[in-house]
């Protein structure tokens, strides 16, 4: 992406309620006129179109306003941000009056969508009087849309969508909270049942109580977040999709360190690249649980990392956090035992992929939750 187009005008376009989705991608929204010779209208990843057209209503109510096609409002953060809203800051630029027009998940309730989803659409100054959620088939006789200023994949980023980000910035009068380090946190998410770091609970009370500002961003308002990382010189994140709530600020003289939770894996390398001075990933991992069943096969967002101590002590020194003399590892391994207990009553896998994992354990000297007994005997049952 070298530069921003203009935005492209389509008349009497249908816009269906998304009926399925695949890889995050739905099927629903605009079905614009010639639909394959479009690429910049239609969802794309790494420049190349990723979705597919909705089939045609047989009856569609009329809007005859001029609205913009405003995107898909999935619930999960990291993909709402870093893919189905970048069209939002040029959109609201050059058609803010007009309606904006947004589908949401498969059968979600209207009045249950997640508060950070109206953040983020707050954030880049939607008025909530102007949203119209697609719920039943419309017919657009005006519907403008601008390119994605971002996607997944390699594309890069345009210095022209930066400058539309930290005038967002301006606009939204934002006080950059002034810190030398702050770190970003997954600590609770592997008691749930997702991935993450195990143990990651006792690392961020650590932290807290050597005096580094620990952000849970499923605890705290977008603005809040964007005011913390904007104001670091450091920015230490779990890998995750908390990854993508940084990039709605664009450039900031700092450091972004990121601690892998999956190996050699770059989340949102092309996206952080160009907003910060250097941008750091580190391999943090001593070994990782898998979670795989016969039926549904391995899921990998659903990995358990498990941390190299020695690189994780390594990785903060450097960054001059001396954890070392504070490390109590009981309590470590208590954090890592709780967290994988309640991993692993969420996760259960296949017989092969339990015995997999204790013996991972058992390499790393970690003990396995209490009642689930080290040996392939008490594995529970394949799923």
């Amino acid at each position: 992406m070298t530069g921003l187009a203009p935005m492209q005008l389509f008349r009497d376009v249908a816009v269906v309620p998304v009926g399925k989705v695949r890889r995050s991608v739905p099927i629903g929204g605009p079905i614009w006129h010639s639909f394959d010779a479009q690429v910049s209208a239609r969802h794309c990843r790494d420049g190349r179109p990723s979705d597919r057209p909705a089939p045609m209503p047989v009856q569609a109510a009329m809007i005859d306003e001029p609205a913009v096609w405003g995107g898909y409002l999935i619930h999960q953060f990291g993909h709402l941000v870093a893919e189905h809203l970048t069209r939002l800051p040029q959109s609201v630029r050059d058609r803010p009056r007009d309606l904006f027009l947004f589908t949401i998940e498969p059968g979600a309730d209207v009045g249950r969508i997640p508060l950070h989803v109206w953040d983020v659409l707050d954030w880049h100054g939607v008025p909530r009087d102007r949203v119209h959620l697609v719920t039943s088939p419309v017919l657009v006789r005006e519907l403008h849309v601008a390119a994605q200023g971002e996607m997944l994949g390699g594309v890069p980023t345009s210095p022209q969508y930066l400058d539309l980000l930290e005038e967002r910035v301006r606009l939204n009068s934002l006080r950059p909270v002034p810190n030398r380090l702050v770190f970003v946190t997954r600590a609770g998410m592997v008691a749930s049942g997702r991935g993450g770091h195990a143990g990651e609970a006792y690392l961020a009370g650590l932290l807290s109580r050597l005096g580094v500002p620990v952000v849970d961003p499923g605890n705290l308002p977008i603005r809040s977040q964007l005011a913390l990382y904007a104001g670091a010189e450091i920015l230490v994140f779990s890998e995750g999709s908390a990854l993508h709530g940084r990039t709605l600020i664009g450039r900031v003289r700092q450091e972004i360190h990121v601690l892998r939770r999956r190996s050699l894996r770059n989340t949102a390398r092309c996206q952080l690249a160009p907003r910060c001075t250097r941008l750091a990933y580190h391999q943090v991992l001593a070994g990782r649980l898998g979670c795989a069943t016969e039926t549904r096969g391995s899921r990998p967002d659903l990995e358990v990392a498990l941390y190299d101590v020695e690189i994780l002590f390594h990785v903060f020194a450097g960054l001059g956090i001396d954890l070392r003399p504070h490390w109590d590892d009981a309590a470590y391994r208590q954090a890592v035992s709780n967290d994988l207990a309640g991993w692993m009553t969420a996760n259960p896998t296949s017989l092969k992929q339990h015995v997999e994992n204790l013996d991972m354990l058992a390499d790393l000297d970690l003990d396995p939750p209490p009642g689930l007994a080290a040996d392939a005997a008490a594995a529970p049952a394949i799923h």
